[in-house]
């Protein structure tokens, strides 16, 4: 199975208040982020991906990140500036950054439908699109393997040359298991971001405006790269069995 990508090397500043930081309180605020995203935002990442400038995809994906890249890059400086307030103190400072990974995962997760909307996916279902926004947040680079791997740990079958369907309960049993994943691979890494914009005045900003930037950049390519081959052909919705179980 495809793991998460490691942790980048944190600042030891970042390392200690990451480390004060509840591994269920991160993993209730990152699962928020994708329930609001994938519940019922999927008309509007329609919408926005029509609207769009750009004559092909490509073009349409780049003028997406861009929007995305400056809205939560602004948004992540003005997060560092806040919380390296003084009279902000340790307490209110965890309590935003838990905030800012629910909103910031739930725009991730808006970016990623929006991408798999230029790509022509058909109406998914909620469960689709949990699936579709986990496995990119999760394994990155690598969401079609990694999806893939979990799925046929649990006997999906699925192949790399010949993507098959899949069963709806082998589906939400992958979408539990990812969102348990959520915390050792990209929660740690937004984590870090989030409580990065504590640092000293200047600094802070600097973390949350471009850490944010760079995150949506490379969101933006692994869901581009994950949508142009997803790993199933279709979801099988009237079985109710998990792949592999007798």
């Amino acid at each position: 199975m495809v793991r998460p990508k490691r942790m980048l090397v944190m600042p030891k500043a970042i390392s200690a208040r990451l480390a004060n930081l509840d591994a269920e309180a991160l993993a209730a605020s990152l699962l928020r982020g994708v329930e609001t995203a994938t519940g019922a935002r999927w008309d509007a990442a329609v919408e926005r991906a029509a609207a769009l400038p750009g004559d092909i995809r490509p073009e349409k994906i780049r003028a997406l990140t861009r929007s995305f890249a400056r809205e939560l890059g602004m948004v992540g400086a003005a997060a560092g500036m806040t919380a390296a307030t003084p009279l902000i103190g340790t307490g209110a400072t965890l309590m935003a950054a838990t905030a800012e990974l629910t909103w910031f995962t739930a725009r991730a997760g808006d970016l990623v439908l929006t991408i798999a909307a230029l790509h022509g996916r058909p109406t998914p279902t909620v469960d689709e699109r949990r699936a579709w926004v986990l496995a990119v947040l999760v394994f990155g680079s690598t969401a079609r393997q990694g999806l893939t791997g979990i799925a046929n740990s649990m006997g999906a079958g699925l192949t790399e040359g010949s993507p098959s369907r899949m069963s709806l309960a082998t589906l939400r049993a992958a979408n539990g298991a990812m969102s348990r994943l959520i915390v050792r691979g990209y929660g740690a890494r937004r984590g870090a971001i989030a409580l990065g914009t504590a640092l000293p005045l200047g600094v802070g900003a600097v973390v949350g405006g471009s850490a944010n930037v760079v995150a949506i950049r490379r969101l933006a390519d692994q869901a581009d790269a994950f949508f142009a081959r997803l790993p199933y052909s279709s979801i099988d919705a009237t079985s109710t069995v998990v792949a592999g179980e007798p």
